[in-house]
């Protein structure tokens, strides 16, 4: 998104135009955070940034491991540079109870400091696995792709958290304790570095502090009965919102969970709301996620 520098769109009345900086500004502006819910884009053109190579994997925790490995994470980010991104959180285990992840990405040039990060996230428990190397950047981007089954049932939910408290780690972890489908995970995505210091106005992404995202996804199989799974990703949504930020991830909101949406925008909601008015006036795009109301 703040890579974009310019895109083509197909409008609802079937004009194709090009948003850039310099050719419909609001369009552009409304592209990068709004979604599609002005029109058909055909065509993007990006900045490019050389990255062959970076330091990524994962590591495994035991569950009971959880509150320690949490705890420390929360320390390690609050203060890891720009190259390091640390996804955490727990994923399914068809032996027990779930397992707590760390799945870092190294993208610095300087791999011995990428390294004694992975050591020291590694000292955070006893680690049951733990595979990170060097990985081309296109091979790391792949490596959940295998936990996306063709045909499962999804359930998402999201909350934004400044940071992660002890007793968002404690909701968090029991929440973990009860995922009762070989497909359901919880996972953490820390938003920092250069995405933060961008100008909240300058595009219509919402929230330009350092925060985490967390996601929320209940999933099962198409022969197996909902048997709960979506009640416990909605369940583990509400336990947190006391302790989240207002509004959530936009492309995660469920289509029953309209009141978020304002404030998942903050401040840029009214500029996206008359973008919207003014590019699809008909609401033409109202399958994007999340809808905007016109």
């Amino acid at each position: 998104m703040d890579n974009l520098l310019r895109a083509d769109v197909v409008l609802a009345d079937g004009r194709l135009v090009t948003a850039s900086p310099d050719g419909d500004a609001e369009l552009f502006w409304a592209l990068r955070g709004g979604g599609g819910n002005f029109g058909v884009v055909t065509s993007l053109m990006y900045r490019l940034h050389e990255l062959p190579t970076v330091l990524a994997g994962m590591t495994l925790f035991p569950f009971a491991q959880a509150a320690t490995v949490l705890t420390g994470y929360r320390e390690i980010v609050a203060t890891t540079a720009d190259e390091a991104t640390i996804m955490a959180g727990f994923l399914p285990n068809p032996d027990g109870p779930p397992l707590v992840f760390l799945c870092p990405m190294w993208s610095g040039a300087d791999l011995a400091e990428g390294e004694r990060l992975i050591a020291g996230l590694e000292r955070l428990g006893n680690p049951i696995m733990s595979q990170i190397a060097a990985t081309p950047y296109h091979d790391a981007l792949s490596m959940f792709d295998g936990a996306m089954r063709e045909g499962n049932h999804y359930r998402l939910r999201t909350r934004w958290l400044s940071h992660l408290s002890e007793a968002a780690a404690e909701e968090l972890t029991d929440a973990a304790a009860q995922i009762a489908s070989p497909y359901s995970a919880i996972s953490m995505h820390h938003f920092h570095g250069a995405a933060a210091r961008v100008g909240q106005a300058e595009t219509a992404f919402g929230l330009r502090t350092d925060h985490l995202l967390v996601e929320i996804v209940g999933a099962w199989a198409p022969e197996d009965a909902e048997a709960g799974h979506g009640d416990w990703a909605d369940q583990t949504s509400q336990r947190l919102a006391p302790l989240a930020l207002p509004g959530g991830y936009p492309n995660l909101l469920g289509a029953d969970e309209p009141e978020r949406i304002p404030p998942s925008y903050g401040p840029n909601y009214e500029r996206l709301v008359s973008a919207k008015c003014r590019y699809d006036p008909d609401n033409i795009f109202a399958s994007a996620v999340p809808t905007l109301a016109v």
